[in-house]
């Protein structure tokens, strides 16, 4: 499943690797840190709840999926139109090439410089950012902001600069997939962070959790707001160890080392466990390798569960 937030450090083309690995008999299904709901939308479950932080993907992910695709679409088309922006799905590729007068590889930036800095200002002097008219900007900010990435300022602006891309087939497909998936399972949106109580009580009612939280040394857009630190991680590992106790079924993602770095308080938790699991995921989707924690590997990012 490819959701319409092309989040960083989404998980689908990993979902393969990851489905020989999680339960089948699940009644609810918690998909923590969901980001752009990838695991979620994909696993097959009764419930599913997808609980970030982050009140902008929770609202976003909300909002996308109260309106049949037909009457979300008419509404973007409208502001496109609006703010002079390129739409290929509709026109295709030479009509914007042609007008920009440039060839070159920077795709549609060139054309809709000016019409995606207007709709970037006017979405950030919308004083409430959980309307319908400001949740449709922050869509199209997503479709046409560099990487199609979602970030903010300290001040809660958006503050992407332009992308190359735009409201293609690929984003509209996208789109319409996710309405259609959302729609037609069992599942609720919550935003709330790991420690919260009422997450807690979330998780511990629920048959499998999986976890994809920031990866202490990792890169990502996100991990440069997030204050994610080796106190973060350790809370994190404690909530694990309180799940395991309670005969919680969990998975999660992580990174033990990289070049020059490793996860400290995750290899530490790992050393000499017997109950936990420790499965390598190769994004080239070559075989797995399990239990094995070399530290001395370029780059090792695996999967672990409990079960």
């Amino acid at each position: 499943m490819k959701t319409p937030l092309n989040y960083t450090g989404n998980k689908s083309r990993l979902m393969s690797q990851f489905m020989n690995h999680f339960p089948k008999d699940v009644d609810v299904f918690v998909d923590l840190f969901c980001g752009g709901a990838t695991v979620g939308l994909s696993v097959d479950a009764k419930k599913v709840i997808f609980i970030d932080n982050n009140i902008n993907v929770i609202n976003l992910l909300k909002h996308l999926s109260r309106y049949d695709f037909n009457t979300l679409l008419s509404r973007l088309e409208i502001l496109v139109e609006k703010y002079g922006l390129s739409y290929s799905a509709r026109y295709g590729y030479k009509e914007y090439h042609n007008k920009s007068g440039k060839k070159d590889n920077n795709g549609f930036k060139e054309f809709n410089t000016i019409g995606y800095y207007k709709l970037r200002s006017d979405y950030n002097l919308m004083e409430d950012k959980t309307s319908k008219e400001a949740l449709d900007l922050l869509y199209l900010l997503v479709v046409y902001a560099f990487n199609n990435d979602m970030r903010f300022n300290k001040n809660g602006g958006f503050n992407l600069p332009i992308g190359k891309t735009d409201l293609n087939k690929n984003n509209i497909e996208k789109l319409k997939n996710y309405i259609k998936r959302v729609n037609s399972i069992n599942c609720i949106f919550i935003c709330g962070d790991f420690r919260d109580e009422k997450v807690e009580q979330i998780l511990m009612k629920a048959d499998f959790i999986y976890a994809d939280p920031p990866y202490l040394i990792g890169d990502a857009v996100y991990n440069e707001t997030s204050n994610w630190t080796e106190e973060t991680e350790q809370e994190l590992i404690n909530l694990f160890e309180k799940l395991n106790k309670n005969k919680k079924r969990f998975a999660f993602s992580n990174v033990l080392s990289k070049v020059g770095f490793s996860n400290k308080p995750l290899s530490n938790w790992l050393f000499n466990r017997n109950d936990l699991h420790i499965i390598d995921i190769n994004y080239h989707y070559r075989s797995a390798s399990y239990n094995k924690i070399d530290r001395n590997a370029k780059e090792r990012e695996v999967l672990i569960k409990n079960f």
